[in-house]
């Protein structure tokens, strides 16, 4: 196997690690846009790409290159131009033909193009989608004869291998939102916070991402008829031969026993994959629970602001982390402490006494009734933000009606606010007896405003 450099020119990605990087990101774009048509097929003509971004450098004048030569000229817009071409050529992204009167062309390599989709990508936030990708896998199997046998069977292979690819993208995508809105956000900033998680996490995860794969495209629906369907072929001896036939005819193999081996490969994968599919789909299950508990528990720390010893320490890292020249010798009384021999620390040994118990005379009257029934609210505080006490919360919001809309929630109090958070945040949650739909429009609702929702009943 070659290495990757003996592929792409060796100084490829120095362009995206450039001063100018996102110059360079943006005309790469600009140039791939252009050209990106079924007439073009990314061959582009020169002149037409210079005046392309000759336009965007008109819009930004004040762009100045700090890696161009001193005898290359770059103050114009086309000077910049030719000099954004030149760089790409030089590194291996794009390449230059002479068509003959006097037209040359821009055409970009093969790997350009898939770096610059995998880029594009990646600045688009675009998600993947799982809509009916499992079902492919079932409609092709289902409908598998010898004649086209070989196309169906590679269809399938690669459309599995595709499922596998995306859920392992899936599950490392979780942990991205989940660094996104703990780590790198402020703590101060809670609505983005919250508009993080709510909104963007949910639509790119849950809607986009997973929703399809737990209902309509679920494994369980299609697993069993897509089993059955690869043991039918690889139990009859007549298709197999007959796929090894064409595998010889097809991909030019000579020995029958390598053909043999090649059709056995691709079945057994697409048995092993949708046979450890149910297990990457229940650890993206717990991976994801794992981080919305996580979340869900940082929102509340946020929002706690009661006068119990967890929202007194909140307000006390509020107070430190945002005052830089705090001087922490007010709360710390470091010593050094040095042992002065081996002994130093020995305890002398105590016989052993035996514990006489005495009853403990306790009088009720000491402790009023108000007192005790704060202590036991206290006590129950930490237990009404479970996912099972907002469930039972949403079954009394509806009382009885399919749905309703967050707007007609009666917020009164802080736990009312953490508890309308926490409908919207386990409303996809396992075992929840409701769902929520987006209403796309903002709302007041006594003291918060925010996007309006709707609570709809699930039945079991």
């Amino acid at each position: 196997m070659a290495h990757l450099f003996e592929r792409i020119n060796s100084n490829f990605f120095s362009v995206l690690s450039s001063p100018n990087k996102k110059m360079y990101i943006d005309c790469i774009f600009i140039i791939y846009r252009a050209i990106d048509s079924i007439e073009d097929a990314y061959q582009g003509d020169r002149e037409f790409i210079v005046s392309r971004l000759s336009d965007y450098f008109d819009e930004q004048p004040s762009e100045e290159f700090v890696d161009v030569d001193e005898d290359e000229p770059a103050r114009t817009a086309r000077q910049k131009a030719v000099h954004v071409i030149n760089v790409l050529k030089k590194n291996g992204w794009i390449g230059e033909e002479e068509l003959g009167n006097y037209k040359t062309s821009l055409n970009l390599f093969d790997y350009s193009i898939q770096i610059i989709d995998i880029l594009e990508s990646i600045q688009n936030n675009r998600q993947t989608e799982y809509t009916g990708e499992i079902f492919t896998v079932y409609s092709l199997l289902s409908s598998f004869n010898l004649e086209e046998g070989i196309g169906v069977l590679e269809q399938a292979y690669h459309k599995t291998n595709d499922i596998i690819r995306k859920l392992k993208s899936l599950k490392a995508n979780i942990y991205r939102y989940y660094y996104d809105i703990t780590k790198k956000q402020s703590k101060q900033d809670l609505q983005m916070l919250l508009e993080k998680l709510l909104i963007e996490y949910k639509q790119n995860f849950f809607d986009s991402a997973y929703y399809n794969l737990k209902t309509t495209d679920s494994l369980p629906r299609y697993k069993r008829a897509i089993l059955e369907s690869v043991s039918n072929i690889r139990n009859s001896e007549e298709i197999m031969d007959g796929l090894a036939s064409n595998v010889q005819r097809i991909k030019r193999i000579d020995d029958y026993n390598e053909a043999y081996i090649y059709i056995e490969d691709r079945l057994r994968f697409i048995t092993d994959s949708f046979t450890a599919l149910e297990h990457l789909i229940l650890a993206i299950d717990r991976k994801n629970e794992q981080y919305i508990s996580a979340a869900a528990s940082k929102i509340l720390f946020f929002t706690n602001q009661s006068d119990d010893i967890e929202g007194i320490f909140n307000r006390l890292f509020r107070i430190v982390l945002g005052q830089k020249d705090f001087d922490y010798a007010k709360l710390f009384f470091l010593t050094d402490a040095k042992n002065v021999d081996t002994a130093s620390l020995y305890n002398q040994r105590r016989m052993r006494m035996e514990t006489i118990i005495e009853e403990i005379n306790f009088d009720d009257n000491l402790i009023s009734d108000e007192y005790r029934q704060e202590k036991i609210r206290a006590l129950l505080k930490n237990n009404i933000y479970g996912k099972k006490e907002i469930d039972e919360h949403v079954r009394q919001l509806l009382d009885g009606h399919a749905s309703m809309e967050a707007a007609q929630i009666n917020l009164e109090t802080q736990e009312d606010f953490v508890r309308l958070i926490l409908i919207f945040l386990y409303s996809k949650s396992v075992g929840m007896h409701y769902d929520v739909e987006p209403l796309g429009k903002e709302c007041k609702n006594n003291f918060v405003t925010f996007q309006n929702f709707r609570i709809k009943e699930v039945k079991a």
